[in-house]
């Protein structure tokens, strides 16, 4: 028998006793607590997900814009190592002050540099090189410039005279030499290089100068000082006889040669060593010039001394010894030689400047037979400038723009 429930004695009297306490029951936590664990997950790998794809794309964008750069620096050195030294003359032929030049350089498929070339005065330029990878898909595309300041770095040569020497001179037969100022005929971009007269003959104090026809020479002889220093013959300015040798774009021994322009009317053949320009603008005398050679202004070093027995070229020779021409030769631009200029049979017509060290005082210049010495001021400046190099600017010459 169970036992009487006892009363409550705080309950009135005539009601039921309280019935006795029962469990509540707990069915369906478990899953809610289940649920609430694989949301939590879920949150907690997707999460894991987007950062996942988020450090994914981060380091693929930056591997794009990385590319994008090294597109924009290819671009910016190719156009500065292969730099068309027919910009670095005056306009028409070269470029105005101002004037904008651009390019592509296609470095592959979907990645490109475009180069643009700005003269900002007569001798720097401002380069800048955009670079592009992942061209045409717009979510990788990519786009950096870069950009540097160049000058064209030539030497300051100023000749006393049509011809200078530390040596003695002979101009014998009917040999002229002019100090007149005169432009190679059809150079159409002598207009904005400003010349002026200078003397036929400069030489070195103290030297003699044995003249058979003095009508033959225009502006008379003068008794320079700076002919006779030796620094004249290896200092140009910035510039100097090794370094010069060391940026010739044609490297001989001595010996005999006879140059000829090798090209076509849009395109010359820069790796022929007997191609030394094209100074005529005209065909003459039989000779069709080879207008794509036109603004090749080589450099030009010959170790001994060079027999000059034909043909015609322009730019700046340097001769390590003797300038002997035994036949029919043209030169437009500038002549340095080591030792003496002589003139033998043929014709020598030379238009700019020529100049003699002497280095062998027991011999002597000659400029006989049927020889034409005149000095061009355009002649000069286009053979410097046409073959000039580029070099930095000494501060800030490069930066990345964006």
């Amino acid at each position: 028998m169970q036992p009487a429930q006892q009363r409550d004695p705080t309950m009135p009297p005539g009601l039921p006793p309280e019935p006795p306490p029962t469990r509540r029951s707990r069915r369906g936590t478990a899953l809610i607590l289940t649920l609430v664990v694989v949301v939590v997950l879920a949150i907690l790998s997707t999460g894991a997900i987007i950062s996942a794809m988020q450090d994914y794309r981060g380091g693929r964008n930056a591997l794009v814009e990385q590319r994008a750069f090294a597109v924009a620096e290819y671009g910016l050195n190719a156009a500065i190592s292969d730099w068309d030294r027919s910009r670095n003359l005056p306009p028409p032929t070269g470029m105005a002050i101002g004037a904008i030049d651009s390019s592509n350089v296609f470095v592959a498929e979907t990645d490109t540099a475009k180069v643009f070339i700005q003269r900002l005065t007569d001798n720097t330029f401002w380069v800048r090189s955009v670079g592009r990878a992942s061209i045409g898909n717009e979510q990788l595309e990519s786009q950096r410039m870069t950009n540097m300041v160049v000058r064209i770095a030539y030497p300051t040569i100023n000749p006393g005279g049509a011809f200078t020497t530390a040596g003695n001179v002979h101009v014998q037969g009917s040999a002229e030499i002019t100090g007149h100022n005169t432009n190679p005929s059809g150079w159409s971009h002598c207009a904005n290089i400003a010349g002026r007269d200078t003397f036929a003959i400069a030489v070195a104090p103290g030297r003699s100068v044995d003249i058979q026809k003095p009508d033959l020479i225009t502006g008379g002889v003068n008794a320079d000082p700076a002919a006779g220093d030796s620094n004249t013959y290896v200092r140009y300015g910035t510039e100097s006889w090794n370094s010069l040798v060391a940026a010739a774009d044609i490297t001989l021994p001595g010996g005999s040669y006879g140059p000829e322009p090798v090209g076509t009317a849009t395109s010359c053949d820069y790796s022929r060593t007997m191609n030394w320009g094209e100074p005529l603008r005209l065909s003459s005398g039989g000779d069709v010039h080879t207008a794509g050679c036109h603004d090749y202004f080589p450099i030009i070093y010959i170790n001994g001394t060079a027999t000059l027995s034909r043909g015609r070229g322009q730019g700046v020779l340097l001769v390590n010894g003797d300038v002997r021409t035994v036949g029919n030769f043209q030169w437009y631009g500038l002549i340095i030689a080591r030792d003496d200029i002589v003139k033998g049979a043929g014709t020598f017509d030379l238009w700019g400047s020529a100049v003699s060290r002497n280095a062998n005082v027991n011999s002597d210049n000659a400029i006989v037979g049927n020889s034409n010495v005149q000095w061009s001021k355009c002649a000069v400046e286009s053979a410097l400038r046409g073959s000039a190099m580029l070099t930095r600017t000494k501060e800030r010459s490069w930066t990345p723009l964006y």
